[in-house]
């Protein structure tokens, strides 16, 4: 189920006061409050709020309109892993010419025999980048049992900052409330999202309350109010988008600004209007048209290809090599493709056109794909929100066939994204046409192929060979793994992991190909004293999928997203001489969800010393809707269980 988004226009109005209203509220703590032990509505919280209040409404500072926020908040810590809450970071946000203040902080921690007062000099603004730094800090003497409370007031010359209110966090809340009084000049898109309801939803005009000097007339007022009760944490598992997407909240986004003479701003574009500006963008369109310099970088051999497939694949790995990516996404952020080509480095929205350009230059047909990573969150599509984006990627079409790149990771092969690129959906444009949405789906053959051999001897030693075939994003996902550490230490950690063998030797093949299955071959020896007992028991199950169920909540309101379909298969083959004789095998068996989405299967058959095991897990689907939840825990459930207690039974015959 895809978060579902109500969008509502609203021509807002707007006045101005100068005391926080939330004021009234500090320092005042009941013995109820300072009594509580456990929050009755979730026992398992370490922490919750008790209450919280925001006010946003515009002011004039200094001959110029200012969005002014307070913030009022109240938490009780009811464990040690609740005392982190006592750490504060406030965002502030700057550009050259003005920043943002944060005014009146207070603080104060209640205990029952005490109450501490933050102090001044406890407060410390830290620089994290050029537009943006924080104000931190962190409440004294807070113990088990603390009632924290805190509040101060953010005065912003930045309009758009105004965004909205987060009801839900990582904590429950047993009160949330929001108010808004916004300028008639101003029109939002509001939007509620999330899964938690409003308990409070009002709204009020008040005629010619706002005045800017020197204007004529006075603006009408609208007066909000919204508010939540009793709302639970959000608690992140395993195998989610990001919690952006789903966490309960009311969203404001500028979409035009009135002008008291009559003209307008507009902030919320058509597409038709956003592709227009995109054209003559710097950071985009105009990167787009480097595709001279591109053509003379490009070799005889790639521009004389005659297959466009295999000069696609050549163009992306020459650009792949070229560069060494700088973990930076940089979309709307001075992007300068001839400058980054010559230096040999680059962020994403730069590597990327470098291949854009390239394809372009070879006369392959090639759009600018941009999206939102997976831990940015979903991109609006009821209208245009350029914010919503963060990355690019290349769509190249040959023939009958669409194919999605991304040259920023070395590992990757020609047609597999990042993973943090899978977010369903982008903004397909080619800068002359109209542009488009396109729908990002995964590679499909994922898979993991592993065989095991183990052959006994009579005077009980064992020896083995295990191969291992990954193609993928299971091969991805093993090469980055491989690439963060040394063969040595690869194998060290191996052996760690399964001390009861050791390997002998160990090759690898097609390790830097990424256009090619990862195979392995290890060499096992067994240690000595495995089989020489009367009766063994070994675990066919010594290299698990998903050892432990990812899903331990008891209810989950966000979809099931694993990014890519895979399927794993293992083959277990074992050898006994004639001394020596299975006791026990595993039983046959199947389990499934509905509609084959998901299939774990175990067949064994065993004759005269010869054991033969298979083993299969296919997620044919990689997204489970909510309603699904209960039956994808049950099934990993039985995986983990499966994989945990099933073991081989060998015992010597009796002579």
């Amino acid at each position: 189920m895809k978060p579902i988004y109500l969008l509502v226009t609203m021509l807002f109005t707007l006045w101005s006061y100068s005391q926080s209203p939330t004021s009234e509220k500090f320092n005042k703590i009941t013995q109820d409050e300072l009594n509580m032990t456990v929050y009755a509505k979730d026992t398992t919280a370490h922490a919750v709020v008790l209450e919280e209040y925001g006010e946003n409404y515009f002011e004039v500072v200094h001959d110029r309109i200012h969005l002014i926020k307070h913030y009022y908040v109240k938490i009780k810590i009811l464990d040690k892993q609740g005392i982190d809450k006592a750490n504060i970071v406030i965002p502030v946000y700057k550009n050259k010419k003005s920043i943002e203040q944060i005014k009146d902080v207070k603080a104060i921690t209640h205990n029952s025999d005490k109450i501490d007062h933050l102090t001044q000099d406890q407060i410390f603004s830290i620089d994290v980048t050029p537009f943006y730094s924080e104000k931190r800090f962190t409440f004294p003497n807070v113990k088990v049992g603390s009632v924290l409370e805190y509040q101060y007031t953010l005065v912003s010359p930045f309009i758009y900052n105004f965004e909205g209110w987060d009801f839900q966090s990582d904590i429950p809340k047993v009160y949330s409330e929001f108010n808004a009084k916004i300028p008639a000049n101003y029109r939002y898109n509001r939007t509620l999202k999330g899964f938690q309801k409003l308990d409070v939803n009002e709204a009020s005009v008040t005629k010619r309350c706002f005045r800017i000097p020197g204007m004529v007339g006075r603006a009408d007022c609208e007066v909000l109010k919204y508010a939540m009760k009793d709302i639970p944490a959000f608690k992140e598992e395993s195998y989610m988008l990001s919690r952006n997407n789903y966490l309960s909240k009311i969203a404001f986004e500028l979409s035009e600004f009135v002008r008291f003479n009559g003209g307008k701003d507009v902030y919320t574009k058509t597409w038709k209007a956003v592709d227009k500006d995109m054209r003559k963008d710097k950071d985009i369109g105009a990167q787009v048209r480097k595709n001279k310099f591109f053509k003379n970088q490009l070799s005889e051999d790639i521009l004389n290809e005659p297959s466009e497939y295999k000069k696609a694949q050549k163009i992306y790995t020459f650009i792949q090599n070229h560069y060494t990516w700088n973990e930076k996404y940089g979309l709307f952020g001075d992007a300068n493709v001839r400058r980054a080509f010559q230096e040999k480095t680059g962020n994403v929205a730069e590597i990327n056109l470098s291949l854009i350009n390239s394809l372009l230059a070879a006369d392959i047909k090639t759009e600018t794909l941009m999206l939102s990573t997976r831990a940015k969150g979903l991109p609006t599509q009821l209208h245009p929100v350029m914010s919503d984006f963060n990355y690019l990627i290349a769509k190249v079409t040959i023939g009958d066939e669409v194919f999605l790149l991304d040259a920023t990771e070395k590992l990757l092969s020609f047609g597999l994204l990042p993973i943090r690129a899978l977010n369903y959906n982008g903004r397909a444009m080619d800068f002359k046409n109209p542009s488009y949405w396109y729908t990002i789906n995964p590679f499909l053959e994922n898979r993991q192929n592993t065989t095991v051999r183990v052959t006994v001897s009579e005077d009980g030693s064992a020896k083995g060979q295990l191969s291992q075939v990954n193609t993928g994003y299971l091969a991805y996902q093993k090469r980055e793994q491989l690439a963060s550490k040394s063969t040595e230490e690869y194998l060290n950690d191996f052996e760690e992991r399964l001390t009861f063998l050791e390997v002998d030797e160990y090759n690898i093949e097609d390790r830097n190909k990424p256009s090619k299955p990862l195979k392995e071959q290890f060499s096992l020896e067994f240690d000595e004293d495995n089989f020489s007992s009367s009766e063994v028991f070994l675990d066919p199950f010594f290299l698990k999928v998903f050892a432990k169920n990812p899903f331990k909540l008891n209810e989950r309101q966000y979809p099931v997203d694993f990014a890519f379909p895979r399927v794993y298969t293992t083959r277990f083959l074992m050898s006994l001489p004639a001394g020596y004789e299975f006791s026990n095998v595993p039983e046959n068996q199947q389990f499934s969800i509905a509609g084959e989405k998901a299939i774990c299967a175990v067949k064994t058959v065993q004759q005269n010393g010869q054991l033969n095991m298979s083993f299969k897990l296919i997620l044919n689907n990689f997204y489970f809707e909510p309603e699904e939840y209960q039956e994808l825990k049950a099934f990993f459930s039985k995986l983990s269980i499966l994989q945990k207690n099933t073991r081989l039974a060998i015992k010597k015959k009796n002579s």
